[in-house]
């Protein structure tokens, strides 16, 4: 293996991942409170617990509780309570929430259509294909790592 031809592909995907999560900082209105809404309109049907966010967002419970409260005065979440068991609430995005996702995605992705249509077609596709080939690898080697066999 050629270590300095390692290090340079490592170089570039960090590069990209920088590049790539400023992007989405610069589409995204208010970047943790909308991926928030993004998690709570993914489960658009069941509805999303405090708790499942907490998880999912990687915060402490209070902290989702606040964000949850100015989503709510904006009108972007509603809360309900369970039918079957009064302690639980679920958390849906409103009309209002769904379009605020559907705006920023349309943004977000006007952005990475320049860099496909700089790139061809057929640049961007094996671009596509190879990065999903390492994540793949790299996912391997992080199971193999912790002694999970797929």
């Amino acid at each position: 293996m050629n270590k300095v031809k390692a290090e340079q592909l490592n170089i570039a995907l960090r590069k990209v991942s920088r590049l790539s999560r400023i992007l989405q900082m610069k589409c995204y209105q208010s970047n943790g409170d909308l991926r928030m809404l993004r998690i709570i309109n993914h489960h658009e049907n069941e509805g999303v617990t405090p708790s499942l966010l907490a998880e999912k967002l990687e915060i402490a419970l209070p902290t989702v509780s606040r964000k949850l409260s100015v989503l709510e005065k904006q009108e972007l979440i509603e809360r309900k309570v369970s039918a079957e068991d009064r302690r639980k609430t679920y958390v849906y995005a409103t009309d209002k929430g769904r379009q605020i996702i559907q705006e920023d995605y349309i943004r977000f992705m006007g952005r990475f259509s320049s860099v496909y249509e700089k790139l061809g077609e057929e640049k961007a596709v094996q671009l596509a294909e190879l990065l999903g080939e390492v994540a793949g690898y790299l996912d391997e080697e992080i199971h193999n790592e912790a002694g999970d066999n797929k």
